[in-house]
């Protein structure tokens, strides 16, 4: 894992983007109820006055109800100018206080972040421009309009994929090298429970109807049948029957309105997909330890944090935040703010695996939570323990192709280096500052602020009527939790993506990749044999350096105007996400030939 990840991870991470202020415009006189906008409502009695809801509610048909309970959407505006659009959020639709993240797609393989954006695009043709916004309580939100740029004389209306896996990654077109011939290459999907993908770009004055687009497989099997979307842009076929094992070719068709033809083809190929090829043939539980010890942990001179691999009867996790401030001397808020950083720590980890994966993480002694004298290579869960330091490394994990055994990701030599990534925070004078309020030589560790007692207790309400030195603890302590969990998360994710299988060496369908440079989209920099620099950042990508991981993830992002450090990083962190390869895999719905290491091997993941 790269260190510029890590501190990009902890940076800027209040939830906002370009949040408006939400206070109510002055009073025109309204003379009806209802909702003047979606923070304030219309009360009307003897007169009619507007009324602000709490923090945490919205106006919905005239009343102020919980957030998380409301009708809520995303919409934007697309202005196009030659090879230049402009997109703009319309105002409303969700409350921005309560926004994880806000990105756009130019569907030209750049993301942008922020509510007003200007991209200029490459080349002519129809993109569909995709607004997506996450909020803190899981649900998405999500928008689509088509961008038509310049001339369409060499536009495909018709592009046609497996599993959204990118066109220039699915082996539809040989994959370019700078050196040499480009490189035929195919991929390897399950006999069925995959899916077929079509995307239909209108071209303008020419429309095609999405019921003329016709779907067909060489050689032909099941009932190929495209279910289109709302607006016409995207069907799916949900693979339910079983293709014949071997090369299988698709075939997308359609006649426009003036009688041009278009055709798109794509070939993979289909296998036999038991058990031994599912990384999820049966549900799995990550159980996340904390009574490990093998080290003995204390703050350096430097500021940061030193280990030596000597057990000192204090589980390595606690010790460390007690380091940090985070643990003090009330064993009763202790554990309440320990709850808070383990629950955090828990969404992050989910959050970046999310979709159709059948994985649950529980921390132990959680109720459920499996007993690690249990754990078996064939059983049900794996484990992940989190301390101390590796020499160079800030994790380690075992390594299982497709998954075949489960993983015992906490012993002495494997897990989370959790003191060295501390450590990269108590050293770097950005985040350092913002520990400042719990450190045990700077501030009030917990315990010791006369408000812990209030807002640690689960009856806390944030948005009652409550002290504004409270409230400032409660947020503080809110935040800090987040960015120790943003961190830790993010190295565990990604350990536990090489003992899920990921990332298997060579290029489809030998591997994702991994151990192949040469692709003009892999970096060789950030590309090994159990990792792959695949556009944009994506979790299995190896260390580098800091300036190259931000310049090239700049490379592909639209910024919002005047975006500070803060932003970047929020923006960075957020943009890190599991390749479409590595979605569909853990999803069941690619695989690969086994072309790397053998069962028990071990990878580590180097902070440069």
């Amino acid at each position: 894992m790269r260190p510029a990840l890590l501190l990009l991870l902890l940076l800027g991470c209040d939830g906002s983007l370009d949040a408006p202020d939400a206070s109510p415009e002055a009073d025109v006189g309204p003379t009806e109820p209802g909702c003047a906008d979606l923070e304030t409502r219309v009360v009307c009695d003897e007169g009619c006055r507007r009324e602000a809801c709490r923090g945490d509610e919205v106006c919905e048909a005239a009343a102020c109800v919980p957030w998380t309970e409301a009708t809520l959407f995303a919409d934007f505006t697309l202005d196009v100018s030659g090879l230049r659009a402009s997109v703009e959020v319309l105002p409303g639709g969700f409350p921005r206080r309560h926004v994880e993240a806000l990105r756009f797609d130019f569907g030209d393989g750049t993301a942008g972040w922020g509510e007003r954006l200007r991209h200029a695009y490459a080349a002519p043709g129809v993109y569909p421009v995709e607004l997506e916004v996450r909020l803190t309580d899981g649900r998405v939100l999500s928008a689509r309009k088509l961008a038509a740029l310049g001339s369409l004389d060499e536009h495909r209306p018709l592009r046609l994929t497996v599993n959204a896996i990118p066109e220039a990654l699915n082996g539809s077109a040989p994959y370019p090298r700078e050196v040499g011939a480009p490189v035929p290459f195919h991929l390897r999907v399950p006999r069925s429970g995959f899916t077929v993908d079509v995307t239909l770009l209108p071209t303008p004055g020419d429309a095609i109807d999405p019921s003329a687009v016709t779907l067909r497989s060489e050689p032909p099997f099941g009932a190929p049948a495209l279910a289109f979307d709302a607006d016409g842009v995207r069907g799916v076929w949900e693979v339910d029957a079983d293709a014949p094992e071997g090369l299988v070719t698709f075939v997308a068709e359609a006649t426009s309105e003036g009688g041009a033809r278009h055709e798109a083809r794509l070939t993979v190929e289909a296998v036999a997909f038991g058990p031994e090829l599912d990384p999820f043939d049966a549900p799995l539980t990550w159980l996340f330890r904390l009574d490990t010890d093998f080290f003995t942990t204390r703050r350096a001179a430097g500021g940061g944090l030193e280990s030596a691999p000597t057990p000192n009867g204090e589980p390595d996790l606690l010790e460390e935040l007690r380091l940090l401030g985070a643990q003090g001397g009330d064993a009763a808020l202790d554990a309440a703010f320990l709850r808070w950083i383990l629950d955090a720590i828990r969404g992050q980890t989910l959050r970046v695996y999310e979709g159709e994966i059948p994985l649950d993480v529980v921390w132990q002694g959680d109720p459920g939570a499996p007993d690690p004298a249990a754990f078996r290579p064939d059983g049900a869960f794996s484990m992940m323990r989190f301390g101390g330091v590796f020499d160079g490394f800030v994790g380690f994990s075992g390594i299982s192709p497709h998954h075949a055994e489960r993983m015992d990701d906490s012993t002495a030599d494997r897990g989370v280096a959790t003191a060295s990534l501390f450590s990269i925070l108590l050293t770097t004078p950005v985040v350092s500052s913002a520990l400042a309020p719990i450190d045990p030589a700077r501030g009030q560790p917990i315990g010791a602020h006369p408000a812990d007692a209030a807002v640690l207790d689960p009856g806390f309400d944030p948005w009652g009527d409550v002290e504004p030195d409270a409230l400032a603890r409660y947020e503080t302590l809110r935040t800090l939790a987040r960015y120790l969990a943003l961190v830790v998360s993010s190295v565990t994710a990604h350990e536990m993506g090489h003992a899920m299988g990921l990332m298997p060496n060579g290029a489809p369908p030998a591997g994702f990749f991994g151990d192949t440079p040469e692709p003009l989209f892999v970096g060789d920099e950030r590309t090994d044999p159990w990792h792959a620099d695949l556009p944009g950042l994506n979790l299995m990508q190896a260390g580098g350096d800091y300036l190259g991981v931000v310049d090239d993830a700049l490379a592909s992002l639209e910024l919002p105007p005047g975006a500070d450090l803060l932003r970047i990083a929020e923006i960075l962190a957020l943009e890190n996400r599991p390749s479409a390869y590595a979605r569909a895999y853990l999803e069941g719905r690619l695989t690969y030939v086994d072309g790397g290491a053998g069962r028990g091997g071990a990878v580590g993941c180097r902070a440069r």
